[in-house]
């Protein structure tokens, strides 16, 4: 049809929102994906088919339709100029309203649903997409009924009142609660949601930063059950645990204690401070510092001694560092720790010390106003001549040179 590309267009975008959608035609299968399941979760001798006649014996041409039901479930339905055959475009269930625990006991009280069966709707919940944006959301319906009719004298947009899945005989409540809790909608997003986890695990640990974007994408619809009376409170407790996955990921990676903790410890300082639920930015911020960490200070793939004389290194700038003392530190001889250092960082330790104590002096010359002379000494080095000379070395010009040139951009 003329309106495909746009309506693709509208469908994927509802997609990378968890928001579900259905073009559904005659014989209209798969109708259980129209609730998720829920009614058939919740009611005995649900039929879906004639909860479906129900629900779009009232749809006209040319009308865009918006309803919510009596569990705060909203649906768009329309009609598609189809000449051969009838053809509803669905979109739902979602929600505009952000279910926490108070809200959503008052509900279940209001509909006197059994407590034997708020697991299943405590997770329907949990798995249900959230609009935050109503306004954004209906433009995009607009846009797409501006697509689909565009030579009619003028399409309308309507409300279904009341409930649309009224059917007559099918409100007995089951009792069967196990077969109810798993319904389809909640092992997909289960399924989903620890997928995402793992793949952000994965990323961390390979410090892959380029997938950050494509994660962090599917971490904006991310929902966490609601367990308080206080949304943010839920937010909190679930970055407290993502924190704590990418923190375990990193670690995995050989990266030390000290690093680990400074990372994940400014982010649960972070969290705490929270006073509003953001925008999802905290989550991408979390993955992009937690791969760099590991980017930065890994040490995979080294053996254990040549792991304990790096973290060593980088952990003691200002100490004493030479090849003799590292040997007595750790116990073995000065000539075995060169060759292997050499062997397996391709650097030899006192290009590596040097290498390590100039990057921290271009951070405190891009941080600080610091003297240079100040600024060797904070980098073990308290010779001014001798610490200019190798920051030419590694960065072909002297630190004053590199000082004046940050300072004029």
């Amino acid at each position: 049809m003329f309106y495909d590309s746009v309506l693709t267009y509208v469908r994927k975008v509802l997609k990378n929102d968890h928001i579900p959608s259905s073009i559904l035609t005659e014989p209209y299968e798969n109708l259980e994906m129209l609730d998720l399941g829920l009614r058939e979760s919740l009611f005995r001798d649900f039929d879906k088919t004639e909860a479906f006649r129900i629900f779009t014996e009232h749809c006209a041409e040319n009308t865009l339709y918006y309803c919510t039901d009596s569990y705060y479930c909203s649906y768009v339905v329309m009609l598609l100029p189809n000449p051969s055959r009838k053809e509803y475009f669905f979109v739902g269930p979602f929600t505009y309203v952000e279910i926490n625990q108070k809200s959503f006991l008052s509900l279940t009280e209001e509909l006197k649903v059994p407590s034997s069966l708020l697991p299943v709707l405590e997770n329907y919940y949990y798995n249900l997409a959230f609009v935050g944006s109503e306004n954004h959301f209906k433009n995009l319906m607009i846009t797409l009924a501006d697509t689909i009719w565009p030579e009619a004298p003028g399409y309308s947009v309507e409300m279904i009142e009341g409930n649309p899945w009224s059917v007559p005989h099918a409100q007995e409540f089951v009792t069967d609660v196990e077969q109810s809790y798993l319904l389809p909608m909640n092992i997909k997003a289960l399924e989903e949601r620890y997928d995402f986890e793992n793949r952000c695990v994965q990323a961390v640990v390979q410090g892959n930063v380029s997938v950050i974007d494509q994660l962090s994408s599917y971490g904006n619809t991310i929902r966490f059950i609601p367990r308080q009376n206080n949304s943010l409170r839920d937010y909190k407790n679930y970055m407290i645990i993502i924190n704590t996955i990418l923190r375990k990921a990193a670690e995995q990676s050989a990266v030390h204690p000290v690093y680990l903790d400074r990372v994940s410890g400014k982010f649960a300082k972070k969290i705490e401070a929270l006073t509003v639920i953001p925008d999802h930015t905290l989550e991408k911020e979390m993955l992009h510092k937690y791969c760099l960490l590991v980017r930065n200070y890994s040490l995979k793939g080294y053996s254990p001694i040549i792991q304990k004389v790096l973290n060593h290194i980088n952990l003691n700038l200002t100490g004493d560092l030479s090849l003799k003392t590292l040997a007595v530190t750790f116990n073995i001889s000065a000539g075995y720790l060169s060759t292997l250092f050499k062997k397996e960082t391709g650097s030899t330790l006192t290009d590596y010390v040097n290498k390590q104590r100039i990057e921290y002096s271009i951070l405190l010359l891009n941080a600080t106003d610091l003297q240079i002379q100040t600024i060797a000494s904070y980098c073990g080095i308290y010779d001014i001549n001798y610490f200019t000379r190798i920051f030419k070395k590694f960065k072909g010009m002297t630190p004053k040179k590199y000082r004046e040139l940050i300072q004029s951009r």
